[in-house]
């Protein structure tokens, strides 16, 4: 309905977005076919993802210092000299794959290419080829990354050209594609940019900012000057102003290096070493992070600090320096067939029920009441916000939902404190419908009304896979390997997510699906009945834009004999049927790695401008408090969601405990795989050998984990090692399942109703592979906030989840 969910609060936006979409593990393709029903058909602006418990942390340091242009940056791989990495288990979790990445920066270390420094409460494997490993604690990425930015401003270890560049056109003029507001003037009172119309004779457009010219002393608008003074203030037009640059190194020297040191856990004499040698490998040294450098309570900050190194060396945008993403090779939704519009689509209105990319400020409450808001507003995010939510599904803000769809999502499981929303799941007030699109029976959708069965990648995630960070150009294209081995409607489609939104569609005659629904570039309006009539499209549409070249006969045949797909070639032309097979027979188009770069090193992709400081997060407030948000890079320690330093809340608690991932096992669904657990069955808690003497323990002895939130605890075994920091203990995040074949369920006909029979079912019940439960979760000891509702914590800033803050008690089992 387009009536609004709340008559007395429109902005909130209509009924349709009471259906709520949670997306788990989902690639371009398939996330598209999800977006055209849930937006565009349903017209529902409730399609969130997971970014939040992916690695929103790492990606919000990005998101300010681009401007929100990019969240993905890392160095280099191929050309760069010395990688500071925060965060990231580069052996077994680290884009373009693991196999990729981790081969490339090996086999540069091992020539001597490279020098590789991890940051990483617990060493990952990648220690044996490091430089030097800094044990950081937990949460205190960003003291360390302030650290070290006090000693390169201290030591005039910075790019003052670069960082003096005031626009784009003065980049151009020294070879750089990329400035920074460095020198733009700061209102420090409002936390925005001063602008032409702030200052009565300047003219020019009235919206350009402001710097100051070093050789005149005057005030010019940034896109006139030749460069501006990095540091200055004073007063303009009653208003005190300052230089973003002296704001970020004014916010760097509040703490003192002994702070920083303290709070990092690496001592002063390292962050110096580690400084000196960061600034004497510029512009070739990258610092970086991935999930573990910001998935806390702070990481905004934290993951914006240790970005800004990459600023003062002048790297971004560099060959051999920080490089955000890359681009497809060409287009895959429009061409021959336009899958991005159709007669009739809709467009999504409102406020999302996470909140996300939302001032609470622009809200008919906040008209009424003020601050505090009932749960916060994330209105300088990435989005994606799971956790926020599932909290706003709980408390029914900023309003109730009629339809939860979970595809592939794992929530109980895979979220901080998940546990807390299985009484939401169980509450039909709050959730009156919820359908789960799977292939396994999960701790979250053992409470769902409807299961819709669908299949796995190799039976059917059609994918178009375009580059994450750095660089590239590429369109990768997945197509099933086998034949489906699910169930069929009777007209032979197979039991899977796209039939299911197909024939939804249908049925409640929604645009977009039918025997007319995709446009052609010839003026007909083709089929969409089964999945190939999107996909299959979706890849002639890329052939065409890429511009490749027919298949010759041997490549044609070889995709006739191999590939699933090829029994659908009679929905396009055989013109196009020759070039979808070029395609699939390299796998997608690529392009050479260097061929992103222009002759002066510049890459082609890159953003257009660094933000020292960003306007947007510096207008901002916390939604819960009202205060106003630092514009730049600051230390911020993990809290409560009133401010409460956790740290000192829990000091009772005299550890932190922290998780790690597996080169074998994703979030939660890779415990149905035999060998993984064959090959790599981590099931005990890592305790340095400093701990374990204190606490009288030895490897394989039991142990119970208690925390604040979680006062029975969980038990589990002892591993005693030198790979994980005093004070922090560590397990890895896979195990400790509840479900997914790890208690018996009870199932009308579950012989026939599960793939594999008699061998997973006996009659109406599923049997149990014990091996499916080993081992224990610390998502179960999470923190969760007594004074909001026992809601897992996230950053009131940016909404990340917290991985990282929990702490906790050991106690010896006799």
């Amino acid at each position: 309905s387009d009536e609004p969910v709340d008559p007395g609060a429109p902005e909130l936006g209509p009924k349709r977005n009471q259906l709520v979409w949670f997306t788990g593990r989902s690639q371009g393709g398939r996330s598209h076919f999800i977006k055209r029903w849930v937006f565009n058909a349903i017209g529902s602006k409730n399609y969130i993802g997971h970014t939040d418990i992916c690695g929103i942390g790492f990606r919000m340091g990005n998101y300010a210092l681009s401007d929100g242009k990019q969240v993905e940056f890392k160095a280099d791989y191929w050309n760069c000299k010395y990688m500071l990495v925060f965060g990231s288990n580069i052996y077994s979790a680290q884009q373009p794959g693991v196999n990729t990445s981790g081969a490339i920066i090996a086999r540069r270390i091992a020539s001597g290419e490279l020098k590789l420094v991890l940051v990483d409460p617990r060493a990952p494997k990648a220690i044996a080829h490091a430089h030097d490993w800094l044990p950081v604690k937990p949460t205190k990425d960003g003291a360390l990354a302030m650290g070290l930015i006090r000693v390169m401003l201290e030591n005039g270890w910075y790019d003052k050209d670069f960082l003096s560049i005031p626009n784009k056109s003065v980049a151009e003029k020294k070879g750089r594609n990329v400035y920074t507001n460095a020198t733009h003037l700061v209102i420090v009172d409002e936390g925005r940019f001063l602008r032409v119309k702030d200052v009565p004779y300047l003219s020019g457009n009235p919206e350009e900012e402001v710097v100051v010219d070093p050789d005149t002393g005057k005030l010019l608008p940034a896109g006139r000057a030749q460069k501006g003074l990095l540091e200055w203030e004073g007063e303009v037009a009653g208003k005190k102003v300052k230089t973003a640059f002296l704001l970020m190194k004014e916010s760097v020297f509040e703490h003192s290096l002994s702070f920083y040191a303290e709070e990092s856990g690496i001592p002063e004499e390292k962050i110096r070493k580690i400084a000196k040698e960061f600034w004497e490998h510029a512009p070739y040294a990258v610092a970086f992070a991935y999930h573990g450098g910001g998935n806390y309570v702070g990481g905004t900050y934290a993951s914006y600090a240790l970005s800004m190194l990459n600023a003062l060396v002048g790297n971004i945008n560099r060959k051999g320096g920080y490089l955000c993403r890359g681009k497809g090779a060409a287009k895959w939704q429009t061409g021959l067939y336009d899958l991005k519009t159709f007669p009739g689509m809709k467009k999504p209105k409102g406020v999302k029920i996470s909140r996300e990319k939302a001032r609470y400020e622009d809200t008919t409450e906040f008209k009424k009441k003020g601050y505090p808001s009932k749960l916060p507003w994330f209105p300088f995010t990435k989005g994606g916000l799971s956790v926020s939510a599932i909290s706003g599904i709980d408390q029914k803000y900023p309003y109730p939902i009629k339809i939860l769809i979970a595809y592939f999502s794992d929530f109980i499981y895979s979220i901080p404190g998940g546990r807390r929303f299985i009484e939401t799941l169980k509450d039909h007030s709050k959730v009156p419908l919820f359908i789960s699109i799977d292939t396994t029976i999960n701790e979250t959708n053992v409470y769902a009304d409807y299961i819709v069965p669908d299949v796995t990648y190799l039976e059917g995630h059609y994918g178009f896979l375009t580059p994450h960070a750095p660089g590239c150009q590429f369109t990768a294209v997945r197509t099933p390997v086998v034949d489906p081995l699910v169930g069929r409607t009777k007209d032979g489609r197979p039991f899977c997510l796209e039939t299911f939104l197909i024939d939804v569609a249908r049925y409640l005659k929604l645009p977009g699906y039918g025997e007319r629904a995709i446009p052609g570039r010839d003026g007909k309006l083709y089929p969409l009945i089964k999945p190939e009539d999107y996909y299959l499209r979706g890849i002639a549409n890329l052939a065409f834009n890429a511009k490749v070249k027919d298949a010759p006969p041997d490549e044609v045949a070889f995709i006739e004999e191999n590939y699933p797909v090829a029994k659908h070639k009679g929905l396009l032309s055989e013109k196009e049927w020759k070039k979808v097979c070029t395609v699939l027979v390299r796998g997608g188009v690529f392009r050479p790695t260097d061929s992103v770069f222009d002759e002066k090193g510049n890459f082609r992709f890159g953003i257009p401008k660094v933000c020292i400081w960003n306007e947007k997060l510096g207008t901002s407030r916390n939604s819960l408090t009202g205060e106003r948000l630092k514009g730049t890079i600051c230390y911020y320690p993990s809290t409560d969601y009133f401010g409460n330093a956790i740290d000192e809340v829990d000091k009772d608690y005299p550890f932190n405990v922290i998780t790690y991932k597996s080169a074998l096992h994703t979030q939660s669904r890779t415990i149905c795989y035999r060998q993984a657990i064959v090959y790599e069955p981590d099931f005990e808690l890592k305790v340095n050998p400093v701990d374990a003497e204190r606490l009288g323990l030895k490897d394989g002895d039991k142990v119970r984990i208690y925390s604040r939130s979680n006062p029975e605890g969980v038990i589990t075994a002892v591993k005693v090692t030198e790979l994980v920091r005093p004070g922090t203990v560590a397990y890895s995040h896979h195990f400790g399942h509840w479900q997914h074949g790890a208690s018996p369920l009870y199932v009308e006909d579950a012989e026939k109703v599960f793939l594999g029979g008699r061998e997973v079912a006996k009659g109406n019940y599923t049997k149990v592979d014990p091996r499916r439960g080993v081992g224990v979760t610390m998502n179960f000891l999470t923190r969760l906030d007594e004074k909001l509702y026992r809601l897992p914590l996230v950053e009131p800033i940016a909404g990340i989840p917290d991985f990282s803050s929990t702490r906790v008690r050991i106690e010896k089992l006799k």
